[in-house]
């Protein structure tokens, strides 16, 4: 049987002996270096929102996480019958979905002719307040990060230090596995690699890959639904509604409503700066 650190591999139960899970989202681009290079070599501004890259990761216990997939379901189920659509596009049901970007934009399920949009996103709010995790998250300023020299890739960058705050924020001798979304063949294989390096081998700069192989089960990569879209994948769909105004918060440097009702659960709060929060460089 291969190992995770083998191929990109989606996890479908979590092990009896796993206490953590980190899901991870991204909004930005990594790939957008090329374009803010061009910028700058032709001395052009480069907009804020093409200016940052942002992962975030929500560290769930395993009792929270069953406990978020309940509430979840709960509120599905009050909008759509036993949670499910009809997607037009595919032609079939699929189970519902949160998804940040569908939200905002009263896209697919989230119409205003489907559902009560207004009512359903105050009930929105207040799951968002009730789901219990740790939040921590890293945005890298790509014209910063340029302008000083720095060649790696953005995206490992910032895994890595996203590495370094998942140990800080479980300081115990407990066992996690690390759930990101799927991208593709090649991204994927190409960030598992790094993972499995950085895990295995060489560790990160403050963490010593001892201390991460002892402590991370596995790291995999979940589409948003499963095979038959009967399911969603829980801690990502939460991931995804934390991550957006995170991203935003960095860009703009205001709170709104959405970063206000989960603020506390940043690690570090009230002082979650260069904790929950990292702005590299």
């Amino acid at each position: 049987m291969s190992k995770w650190y083998d191929r990109p591999t989606k996890i479908l139960k979590m092990g009896k002996d796993i206490d953590y899970v980190m899901c991870i989202d991204e909004n930005g681009s990594s790939n957008n270096l090329t374009y803010v290079l061009k910028q700058i070599s032709n001395d052009r501004e480069v907009s804020e929102d093409d200016k940052y890259f942002t992962i975030t990761g929500c560290i769930f216990t395993k009792e929270q996480y069953m406990n978020s997939k309940k509430i979840i379901k709960s509120l599905k189920n009050k909008y759509w019958e036993n949670g499910v659509f009809y997607d037009r596009k595919m032609k079939k049901d699929k189970a519902v979905c949160f998804h940040s970007r569908e939200i905002r934009k009263h896209d697919n399920c989230f119409n205003d002719k489907i559902i009560n949009y207004e009512e359903f996103m105050i009930e929105l709010t207040d799951v968002m307040k009730k789901i219990e995790c740790k939040i921590i998250s890293i945005s890298i300023n790509l014209y910063e990060y340029l302008k000083k020299g720095y060649t790696h890739n953005v995206y490992n960058v910032a895994f890595d230090f996203l590495l370094e705050r998942y140990i800080y924020a479980t300081r115990n001798n407990k066992k996690g596995i690390i759930m990101l979304e799927a991208r593709g063949k090649d991204e994927d294989k190409e960030l598992l690699e790094h993972i499995s390096k950085v895990i295995n081998k060489t560790g990160t700069k403050k963490i010593s890959s001892k201390e991460l192989f002892s402590k991370i089960d596995g790291v995999y990569f979940n589409p948003k639904w499963n095979e038959e879209y009967s399911s969603t994948y829980v801690g990502l769909e939460i991931t995804d509604l934390f991550s957006y105004p995170i991203h935003k918060y960095v860009k703009r440097n205001t709170k709104d409503k959405a970063f206000l009702t989960f603020e506390t659960k940043i690690e570090g709060y009230p002082n979650y700066k260069n904790k929950g929060i990292k702005i590299f460089p």
